[in-house]
């Protein structure tokens, strides 16, 4: 049993190593066959020529592109950085053999500097370096009826027109230009393979989301020259994602014109109010500010973002020179001057009304309490102010005896000073309070004209914000 076993094992060895040797030797062959293989066919193979067998003939060279991933998109140097695969194939009748000749041989690779690759340009390149790092250092795939395929991975810097009008809801299209920078079509005839870019292996960008990738093929005249150049245009579509700059620069943008309202409502006696509107107009300014730095130097669009930052910080503005008005008007009761009567019916009571304001209601009240007769309360009794000269003469039929006639002849002359000096001084009461009451009267009408102001600002400033906020999301909304 045990002899048995240890010829079994030896065996089994025997066989490993057999079948090593013969694939060993397989290999082994193979490769001598595929080493025959090329010297057949770059014995007189040169690389600088056209590969075309004709007078005629020319070179169909079949193009795409997978996008691999959307780098970066700058905006202020109009300049895309993009990740893809280029694929090229194309026929070289120099390179077709018989596979029985070669034991099944039926395609084998070569290095880039061996056999001939069509000088494929991208034409709007914005790289200072190599135009397509990587090109050379990848290997070509030979089959037997000709094909040759050569496919590589680089990374590509193309100019890309920016609008950014409709920033940050915008869509950008950047085009990629391939095609052969010294050939003509008649000797190089470049042709789309797909009619859509391949977008199987794209990694998703955190800005930017890709919405297609459309190819089109184009010929064009020069004025150089009078044959045709074809190019095969690939088109990058994507729509940058808002959220972050909704979050970041748009909502604090509104929120801060909202805040602007507060001055209107602030009371002026605070004193804050101006101060109030300069700093969100500083606000303003630095959102503007952050917008600007990423958008392109150009004249050719202006975002509307940036319009409507700019009409917020008019109205800011306006808010500040008319809470400046208020302001102004709060304070010319000190001067004394009345408030002209048309003025006050016009701005007062019928403006007022229409703002929902009770400083008409407020005056009207007061000039009412102001028509009833001034009372001097004495002793908790309250006793009209009578002047003694406008008192009716006392009647002579009053019946009194001697006695009370000589008492009241001597006290009639004291009692009449007595008189005389109260009419004086109640006169001096009577004037005073009435130029306390005209004092106050002035400085409560322009105090009141003031209000009115203020609340005509605030709903002028509030139309014209709901106005603008809406022109500015209808143009967004239409162009999603």
């Amino acid at each position: 049993m045990y002899l048995t076993l240890n010829r079994a094992l030896l065996i089994g060895f025997l066989l490993l190593g057999l079948r090593s040797r013969i694939k060993d030797s397989c290999q082994a062959h193979s490769h001598i066959i595929t080493t025959t293989l090329y010297e057949d066919l770059f014995q007189h193979y040169n690389k600088r020529l056209l590969p075309v067998c004709s007078r005629d003939g020319n070179v169909t060279l079949s193009l795409n592109t997978a996008l691999r991933q959307i780098i970066d998109l700058n905006e202020r140097e109009q300049v895309i950085s993009i990740n893809v695969w280029l694929r090229m194939s194309w026929t070289d009748c120099r390179m077709r053999w018989n596979v029985s000749d070669y034991e099944d041989i039926d395609h084998f690779s070569v290095p880039y500097e061996d056999v001939w690759i069509p000088d494929i340009t991208l034409y709007d390149s914005a790289s200072d370096e190599v135009m397509m790092p990587g090109r050379e250092d990848y290997i070509a795939s030979i089959y037997n009826d000709g094909t040759v395929h050569y496919n590589f991975p680089t990374v590509l810097k193309s100019i890309c027109r920016v609008d950014v009008t409709y920033f940050p809801f915008d869509t950008q299209i950047c085009s990629l230009k391939f095609g052969s920078w010294s050939h003509h079509g008649k000797e190089i005839d470049v042709v789309n393979s797909m009619k859509q870019g391949d977008l199987s292996y794209y990694v998703q960008h955190n800005e930017w989301e890709l919405i297609g990738m459309p190819v089109e093929k184009n010929v064009l005249f020069y004025a150089c020259c009078k044959e045709p150049y074809p190019d095969i245009t690939f088109y990058i579509n994507m729509r940058r994602k808002s959220q972050f700059y909704v979050m970041t620069v748009l909502f604090p943008c509104i929120l801060t014109s909202v805040v602007a309202m507060l001055s209107f409502i602030l009371p002026a006696e605070s004193g804050e109010k101006v101060s109030l509107g300069i700093t969100v107009l500083l606000s303003l300014a630095v959102f503007l500010l952050l917008v600007s730095e990423s958008m392109p130097a150009s004249s050719d669009s202006f975002p509307y973002i940036g319009m409507y930052f700019a009409v917020s910080m008019v109205l800011v503005s306006l808010s500040c020179t008319m809470t400046v008005i208020v302001l102004m008007f709060h304070s010319r009761g000190c001067s004394g001057r009345k408030i002209p009567s048309w003025a006050k019916r016009i701005f007062i009571v019928k403006l007022g009304k229409l703002v929902c304001s009770q400083s008409g209601k407020y005056l009207l009240d007061r000039d009412k309490s102001r028509e009833a007769p001034l009372e001097l309360h004495v002793n908790g009794r309250a006793n009209n102010i009578v002047h003694p000269e406008k008192t009716a003469e006392p009647t002579q039929n009053v019946v009194t005896n001697n006695s009370t006639t000589d008492m009241l002849l001597r006290t009639k002359e004291p009692l009449a000073r007595l008189m005389r000096t109260q009419s004086t001084i109640l006169e001096r009461v009577e004037n005073s309070l009435n130029k306390s009451h005209v004092v106050n009267d002035v400085e409560d009408e322009w105090h009141q004209l003031a209000r009115v102001l203020d609340r005509v600002f605030l709903f002028f400033y509030i139309v014209i914000s709901l106005i603008t906020s809406s022109v500015f999301l209808g143009i967004m909304a239409n162009n999603s």
